[in-house]
């Protein structure tokens, strides 16, 4: 856009007289476009806040927020961490809009924004599904070029694409219920402690099964599993942005291949039916501040703000 903008004022400015030197014109045109990274130098820095470490300052992942993102505070552990495990959504562009908060907090607010979004709906393999408008455009276009390679790509299950707040509370339930009641099995976890968990609200929940997770008491599909394996916490799903699916043939290459062709990839390493709209070329992603993980032969791209660990031997004053 900025070069656009550059070109038309320089031929604005030639177009009256009756010779237009180069040196001239490439001096608007140097002129503008540094005007325009000023402005984008300066709103960056205005999104920036003391609380953002200098080295996730510095990476491209920040870089690439939206202006108005909010990073979370130093002492929003839970936000930092759903960040990490589901913020590649936040680099998608090709028209997607990207939701106001990391983790919505009830029912009326995901109403609310769905309902501001724009979103079509298409019947894939006999179920009917509803992404944001680009994403669905997307999938189908997908769908067409599987069929063609006589390979198919349909939903893991009815709620595989958009879901409400209500559907995300339930699915975290799944593990949250059976996960206390074997461990007040085990003897690590009192009757009382599990029901005073259980009632409690949503994010307070979430956090609390975290820090047990933390104790080695975890909630996923077996013992040794976390929660975020198999589950996100209520509210700060992709689901409920409209821009994630879940593949019935995700173990397929092909089927995986053909998804990222047409913007759809892996975000999220230890959901494997899972895939997120980005609406990028893949190899533009890490100028996004994606970064790629190999795992169990396929490839995840995850937000890379990792800060290096402190050296305490190079710390002043450390032991």
């Amino acid at each position: 856009m900025c070069r656009n903008q550059a070109v038309a004022a320089s031929k604005t400015t030639c177009r009256g007289a009756v010779i237009c030197p180069l040196f001239a014109c490439l001096a608007v045109t140097t002129m503008l476009v540094a005007i325009s990274n000023a402005r984008q130098a300066g709103a960056l820095a205005a999104s920036s806040s003391p609380q953002v470490p200098r080295c996730v300052a510095e990476s491209a992942f920040f870089r690439g927020l939206p202006k108005d993102f909010q990073w979370p505070g130093p002492d929003d552990a839970l936000s930092l961490r759903m960040l990490r495990e589901y913020g590649a959504m936040f680099v998608a562009r090709e028209g997607v809009a990207l939701p106001p908060v990391l983790i919505f907090p009830d029912s009326n607010a995901v109403g609310q924004w769905q309902s501001s979004v724009g979103t079509e709906s298409a019947e894939i393999a006999g179920i009917r599904v509803r992404l944001q408008t680009t994403a669905m455009r997307a999938l189908v276009k997908a769908c067409e070029e599987a069929s063609k390679a006589h390979v198919r790509i349909s939903p893991y299950e009815p709620d595989a694409a958009q879901r409400s707040y209500e559907q995300t509370l339930e699915l975290w339930g799944r593990y949250v219920n059976p996960g206390l009641k074997h461990w007040v099995a085990k003897g690590s976890l009192s009757a009382v402690e599990a029901e005073r968990i259980r009632k409690l609200p949503a994010r307070r929940q979430v956090q609390e099964i975290l820090e047990l997770e933390e104790r080695g008491l975890y909630f996923g599909k077996n013992p040794s599993e976390s929660i975020l394996s198999r589950v996100a916490p209520p509210g700060a799903s992709q689901h409920l942005s409209m821009v994630a699916f879940d593949v019935k043939e995700h173990n397929n290459p092909v089927v995986r291949s053909i998804l990222e062709h047409h913007g759809w990839y892996q975000t999220v390493k230890s959901d494997l039916p899972h895939f997120t709209y980005l609406g990028i070329e893949e190899d533009l992603l890490p100028s996004r501040g994606l970064k790629m993980v190999r795992s169990g032969g396929r490839v995840f791209w995850v937000p890379d703000f990792e800060c290096p660990p402190t050296n305490s031997a190079e710390v002043p004053g450390a032991p």
